[in-house]
């Protein structure tokens, strides 16, 4: 309740006044009544009295209403704990900023005020939108929070901190006292209740000069806290992760976090490079808790760095520079070679990655500015057969990128039976058997060629799991070059030549498109057991091999042909076709479709 202003209390002052006059005037206009009606005067006066009494207190009880400043006013400051979370422009963290603000409640009466910093000499003085008061003369408990549009007892992370405004807006703190008016100003002692993650980073010679981050995000073991103010420091938090988009400025980046514990090989990082569309992952090298109020720095080299070798580096040299990273248990490893690196780097290579104590399937091999990998690159046949048919360099290989590579030579990586994944994204031209394994297999799964043209004789022979492939400027498939895959699909838009078993022995092939093929050798769909729709659309004559489709039952295959083709196709009676066309040799080819269809 508000205190009456001054004319409200003159009001209740004049009321009764008046009255007492008015009385007074009527009891003195005859005396004689007076002293005739003695008794009925004192119960008057009396009356009048307690009126006049009841003004005054009236008055007097609202101007006390209000609490009177001086002790009954609280006096707050705030100071803070080790400030290593303190996200604030003032270098290492440990001062207020000007507009500051905290929120201050005083659980006894229900009572808060916004309190604002403001800097002089990097020392803060604190205004308050309204003031605060004690509630009697006991004990009060009062209650702080950090921003002031917290709550006192729980936090919620925000995931987006890619500002200074937003980051601030994480970095919670809290505290409370117990206290009364007889103790004097009270002294907050914020507690920092969360925990910061920096990494400053720098880009390695595989990015362009003046490359950016265009995200950074931070993993946080769990995105919401509650507090126990009667336990000073006791904290619960929910299991519930989440990665938090960090503020990057200045070569850096900055997150705040929940405390929580990291294990060694977690994810803890990811960072975007500007233009990419995936993001690069860093994980943790070693297991760490983070405390409430705790700053860990990172230092964050954006790229693995190279092993440069130029046009003075030995081929020894060289050798010794992989043998010391994979000693030290490095197994990301990324080589600069000269554009015009010979056979003798190639063999420095895989004379390292022969080392005993190097786990098979375990190296991911980067290889730049090289342009050509010779022929028998990472494969040497003698030793291949003095070892049980084994490729001990090549079975090293995890995933292989070749990010300048036009020319891959034949036998370059045969026998690489652990390969998962190769990355080839400026390869024009692949060898014979550059990537076959005769006996095992490669565990290749897809196969992304987006600049090949040619794809050589055998050159993915039995990459038995090998399920799909791009190839979307492929213009000639050799000679059982995908045999013995486990090929479904097969888009094959710039294709005009497909050599003979090119996708022999693919039983889960169930449909192949090569609108543009006019050389087809023998038996490229021989053994394909499931095939059922085909799509032959160029116009013109083809050049066709003695027999299109060895043991590949033709009556389930709907075949799709050019317009120009339909007098070599008949229509039967019971639903079926039949196409009738002539080999290379000039001999009769004829074939009996479930059904066939032209078009333009």
């Amino acid at each position: 309740m508000q205190r009456l202003n001054s004319k409200g209390c003159y009001i209740s002052f004049l009321f009764p006044l008046c009255s007492f006059l008015l009385i007074f005037f009527l009891l003195t206009k005859n005396d004689e009544n007076k002293k005739n009606n003695d008794m009925t005067k004192r119960k008057i006066t009396y009356a009048v009295l307690a009126l006049l009494t009841l003004g005054f207190t009236a008055c007097q009880q609202e101007e006390d209403f209000a609490p009177q400043g001086g002790n009954d006013e609280i006096r707050i400051s705030f100071t803070s704990d080790a400030i290593q979370t303190r996200v604030n422009t003032l270098g290492t963290g440990d001062k207020w900023e000007n507009g500051d603000q905290i929120l201050v409640f005083n659980t006894s009466n229900s009572m808060n005020a916004t309190f604002t910093a403001s800097v002089v000499d990097e020392s803060a003085s604190w205004t308050q939108d309204k003031k605060l008061f004690w509630d009697g003369d006991g004990n009060n408990t009062l209650l702080a929070a950090y921003p002031a549009g917290s709550e006192y007892g729980s936090f919620t992370l925000p995931t987006d901190q890619s500002d200074e405004t937003k980051l601030k807006s994480a970095d919670y703190m809290n505290a409370y006292c117990v206290s009364s008016k007889s103790q004097g100003a009270v002294t907050f002692a914020m507690k920092h209740r969360m925990a910061m993650l920096t990494a400053t980073y720098d880009f390695k010679n595989e990015f362009a000069q003046g490359t950016v981050l265009s995200k950074a995000e931070v993993y946080s073991t769990s995105s919401t806290a509650t507090f126990d103010y009667t336990q000073e420091g006791i904290m619960s938090v929910d299991e519930e992760s989440q990665w938090v988009s960090a503020y990057i400025r200045d070569g850096k980046f900055t997150a705040i976090v929940m405390p929580g514990e990291y294990k060694a090989g977690d994810e803890l990082m990811r960072v975007t490079v500007d233009g990419a569309t995936e993001p690069l992952i860093v994980k943790a090298k070693e297991d760490f808790t983070l405390g409430e109020g705790e700053h860990r720095a990172f230092t964050l080299s954006v790229g693995k760095e190279y092993i440069e070798a130029d046009e003075n580096t030995t081929a020894e040299t060289l050798q010794n520079a992989i043998a010391a990273k994979l000693a030290a248990g490095e197994t990301d490893i990324r080589i600069k070679l000269a554009e015009d690196a010979d056979a003798t780097m190639f063999s420095a290579i895989t004379a390292a990655l022969a080392a005993d104590g190097i786990e098979e399937g375990s190296i991911d091999l980067t290889i730049s500015g090289a342009k050509t990998v010779p022929k028998y690159g990472f494969f040497d046949y003698d030793d291949y057969s003095d070892n049980d048919d084994k490729n001990i360099a090549g079975d090293k290989l995890k995933s292989l990128t070749l990010t300048d590579v036009e020319t891959i030579g034949k036998y370059a990586f045969s026998a690489c039976t652990y390969l998962e994944s190769v990355n080839l994204p400026q390869v024009v031209t692949i060898g014979e058997c550059a990537f076959n394994e005769w006996e095992k297999g490669t565990k290749l799964t897809s196969l992304n060629l987006p600049n090949a043209t040619t794809i050589g004789e055998w050159a993915f022979a039995y990459s038995s799991l090998l399920t799909s492939i791009n190839l979307p400027k492929v213009t000639n498939i050799g000679m059982f070059a995908f045999g013995y895959c486990d090929l479904r699909t097969l888009n094959l838009p710039e294709v005009t030549t497909i050599d003979g078993e090119a996708f022999f022995n693919n039983y889960n092939l169930v449909s192949c498109s090569a609108p543009k093929a006019t050389t087809i050798d023998y038996y490229p769909w021989g053994n394909c057991s499931k095939l059922e729709t085909l799509e032959l659309t160029a116009a013109g004559g083809f050049t066709l091999g003695n027999n299109l489709f060895a043991n590949t039952p033709t009556g389930q295959i709907n075949l799709v042909l050019n317009k120009d083709k339909e007098s070599q196709v008949t229509q039967n009676a019971d639903g079926t076709a039949t196409w009738k066309t002539t080999n290379s040799n000039g001999g009769i080819l004829e074939y009996t479709f479930k059904s066939i269809t032209t078009q333009e």
